[in-house]
């Protein structure tokens, strides 16, 4: 081992660590659905890329709002090439990458590239073609996990060796036998390649997610059009479409004609768009966080239906009150006969009575965002206030429906709602 990376390995537990890795896992806190299989671990230079660090999700509720800040970090490393007077189709960036890295060694290895200049450094699963997945779902150890083989991608300015760094690099920590790669990345007009990424999805017949930049592929059928953007929900989920088919299907048979829907953690405000489009007369959505509150507004106007819809931030869980009282919603106006949540099993049981309390004897409840092996724990967290319990599936995702009864057990917070709407 060189003695320049022995220094740096011991060094960077204390600098690098703390000022990438530590963001990494304070960010990955902060997001409402970060708790999904398998992704990257990444982490970028502030002073090279303007970037802070994240965990990046592949699937579930995460994916959607992880894409676009991946792809944001990598436009940010091509435009900081670019601003040295690159053009479209000019070399940006070299990205190199060491494959098959014992696990352990992963991240001490990207904090060392980082250290060497890299603009940006991803920690991925190594996997052979073929072989399933590794899962890790994170939770409040998962800083402390990673894959058991792992890909190592660094992005260097293409001025600098990256090449030699990562060879180097792999040598000191005893790796020489990995395989190696390197290739240039070309600047690219980002927004096309977004807009690429994003095309129009068919949920179901005569259902359809588009892209507000793209035109309906069939123009008679029921087309939401959403901006794509952080917000989580744009129809790339199984959970996403579980809900809106279950949706669908309630209007098919005349259940949303005039209902007032509730869309508790609304991301984009998919699921509520689609209940007006589908014919409920009033929809309200809620999430925890502000950006998603503004694109649920957004997609509203998009589609016409912005009059109908109204937004509101809330807390994560019964904490911190009621969010629609807290706004000054009326007790009667606090009832819906269609709910549906499309969040994470964690926080659906959580706020069980807070989502029965929002539905109204007889009203009708969608639960998503779980794999289909916690659908009895949901279940059971709802069985108090609800029956006639169905549950459908895409892949490992499950939809859990019910309806609420009507002779039902009231909870404090509903006791409270019946005194204010008798006063």
């Amino acid at each position: 081992m060189s003695v320049c990376t022995a220094t740096l390995r011991g060094g960077l537990r204390a600098a690098a660590a703390a000022r990438h890795a530590r963001q990494l896992v304070l960010l990955a806190r902060g997001m409402q659905h970060a708790s999904q299989p398998g992704g990257a671990r990444w982490q970028g230079a502030s002073s090279s890329s303007g970037s802070s660090s994240g965990t990046f999700g592949s699937s579930g509720a995460v994916a959607g709002t992880w894409r676009s800040v991946v792809t944001s970090a990598v436009a940010y490393s091509s435009n900081a090439a670019a601003a040295g007077g690159g053009v479209a189709g000019e070399v940006c960036s070299l990205k190199c990458q060491l494959l098959d890295v014992p696990g352990p060694l992963a991240e001490e290895i990207a904090e060392v590239l980082l250290a060497y200049g890299a603009q940006s450094v991803a920690v991925e699963e190594f996997r052979v073609q073929g072989e399933e997945e590794q899962e890790i779902f994170a939770d409040q150890h998962a800083e402390l996990r990673v894959w058991d083989r792992c890909t190592v991608v660094a992005y260097f300015p293409p001025d600098e060796d990256g090449g030699g760094i990562l060879a180097s690099t792999a040598a000191d920590f005893g790796l020489d036998a990995c395989w190696r790669s390197v290739e240039e990345v070309r600047t690219q007009d980002w927004e096309q390649s977004i807009r690429d990424s994003y095309q129009p999805a068919q949920v179901a017949p005569g259902l359809w997610i588009v892209p507000v930049w793209a035109q309906p592929p069939e123009p008679a059928a029921t087309n939401i059009i959403l901006e794509p953007g952080l917000a989580f929900g744009t129809g790339d989920h199984p959970t996403t479409r579980l809900c809106l088919r279950w949706l669908q299907g309630l209007a098919a048979g005349g259940a949303l004609a005039g209902a007032r829907c509730m869309d508790y953690g609304a991301g984009s405000g998919v699921l509520a768009v689609a209940a007006l489009l589908l014919g409920a007369a009033q929809a309200v959505g809620t999430d925890i966080d502000p950006l998603s509150i503004k694109s649920t507004r957004a997609n509203a106007a998009l589609n016409g239906v912005g009059d109908r819809l109204d937004a509101y931030k809330c807390a994560a869980d019964l904490a911190a009150g009621e969010p629609l009282e807290a706004a000054g919603v009326p007790p009667e106006q606090r009832l819906f006969g269609v709910t549906v949540a499309n969040i994470l099993q964690g926080p659906l049981v959580g706020l069980a009575p807070r989502l029965a309390a929002y539905t109204a004897p007889g009203g009708l409840l969608g639960l998503s965002g779980v794999l289909q092996d916690q659908t009895p724990a949901v279940i059971q967290a709802y069985s108090p206030w609800f029956e006639a319990f169905q549950v459908a599936t895409e892949d490992r995702w499950a939809v859990v429906t019910a309806v609420r009864r009507r002779d039902a057990p009231v909870g404090a917070e509903q006791q409270r709602r019946q005194r204010e709407a008798g006063s």
